[in-house]
């Protein structure tokens, strides 16, 4: 089996509603797609996101550079292919663009092998178990309190029983009720994890962790830039907080430098931005060698795979608003029951991509988009 082709498109996709963090407000979703062909007429489907920022970037990097490399090589020797262009990307910078552009092929290659194979990807992978745990992550720092009730509740009747919260409100004590008042609705049986995305200061985390301690976090997420890796080692030893970050990270090396600052409770790398699935599994067993979890970011559709692959991954998260079936990506959401997902026995990682509806998204090679700026700051 040989790569004879490699396509690659990229889309930008407008959401629904639109994404607000404590730092962020996201109105479109960009997806880079690559399809890798091979001599013996098999096919691998590979993808990244983007929080609407580089997606032609990455287009550009794959179909003018990484694409070429791949002509020739066995797409089931995903080490030799993920090392070969590791290193060419590593030399326009270890992260960010190149990881993208490394992660879409990596997928793709993983997808053609668990094809190859006849087997499931998670199977694949290692099969540690068939079913996940999935836990509902919203867009929630905008509503008001009685509307964030009323949006677990509809979780809670869904049969979630873990649930992520977005804190990061301008008043302490507004975060601190909103943060009680969903304690108090999903029970002490629930999980509850909170999220900042960067938001505070080493000063402001201190105080503000201290606080929602009283709620039982599972853990909270991004308290801190996530440059500040001595900062979250900081607020760890001050303040008891289980502290979980990771999805800004962009390979094994940036996780080892958290696990040995003793900063992390879980790690939490994104399949899309570390390389792909062949860095992910190396990141994770750094993780279990330190006695640390894995709790993959965002990537429902492959972290399942993922987390049901992996002896250290926990649950899966579902982001709601942002998953590939809501931008119109796909044509059925990935199926969740009782906040649980089966893994299906097809080979490959299982998703189809509507082509045909994304066409009307597809990026223009040196055209220009309208855009807002992404993040907002105070003035």
């Amino acid at each position: 089996m040989k790569i004879t082709e490699v396509r690659c498109s990229g889309y930008r996709l407008p959401l629904k509603q639109p994404f607000t963090s404590s730092r962020v407000t996201m109105t479109h979703r960009e997806l880079v797609l690559v399809e890798v062909n091979t001599s013996d007429g098999q096919s691998g489907t590979g993808w990244c996101t983007t929080a609407g920022v580089g997606a032609a970037a990455v287009e550009a990097l794959i179909t003018g550079y990484l694409a070429p490399m791949l002509t020739g090589m066995d797409p089931r020797n995903t080490e030799q292919v993920w090392q070969r262009l590791w290193m060419e990307c590593h030399a326009a910078g270890p992260g960010g663009i190149t990881t993208l552009a490394l992660s879409a092929i990596d997928i793709a290659m993983w997808d053609l092998k668990a094809k190859a194979a006849g087997e499931p990807l998670y199977r694949l992978l290692g099969g540690a178990r068939s079913t996940v745990e999935v836990y509902a992550s919203a867009i929630n720092l905008h509503l008001s309190k009685d509307d964030l009730l009323a949006q677990t509740r509809g979780q809670l009747e869904e049969g979630y029983r873990a649930f992520k919260l977005k804190v990061g409100r301008p008043g302490l004590d507004e975060d601190r009720e909103r943060v009680m008042a969903v304690r108090k609705l999903i029970g002490p049986d629930c999980q509850l994890m909170l999220d900042a995305n960067q938001k505070w200061s080493p000063g402001e985390a201190i105080q503000r962790s201290r606080l929602l301690l009283e709620a039982a976090p599972l853990f909270l997420e991004e308290p801190l830039l996530s440059d500040t890796i001595d900062g979250h080692a900081v607020l760890r030893a001050a303040t008891g907080m289980p502290i979980a970050a990771g999805e800004q990270l962009c390979n094994r090396f940036e996780f080892w430098n958290y696990i040995r600052a003793g900063a992390l409770d879980f790690l939490q790398p994104d399949v899309w931005k570390v390389g792909g699935i062949t860095e992910f599994v190396k990141i994770a067993a750094l993780g279990a060698a330190a006695g640390i979890p894995v709790s993959p970011h965002g990537a429902a559709e492959l972290s399942v795979h993922l987390a049901a692959a992996l002896p250290n991954a926990m649950h899966v998260e579902n982001i709601f608003g942002l998953n590939l079936f809501d931008f119109g990506a796909t044509s059925a959401p990935l199926p969740i029951s009782g906040g649980k997902h089966q893994l299906s026995d097809a080979p490959g990682h299982g998703v189809r991509f509507e082509k045909d509806a994304l066409q009307a998204h597809k990026l223009i090679p040196g055209s220009t988009v309208e855009r807002k700026p992404l993040y907002h700051f105070s003035s």
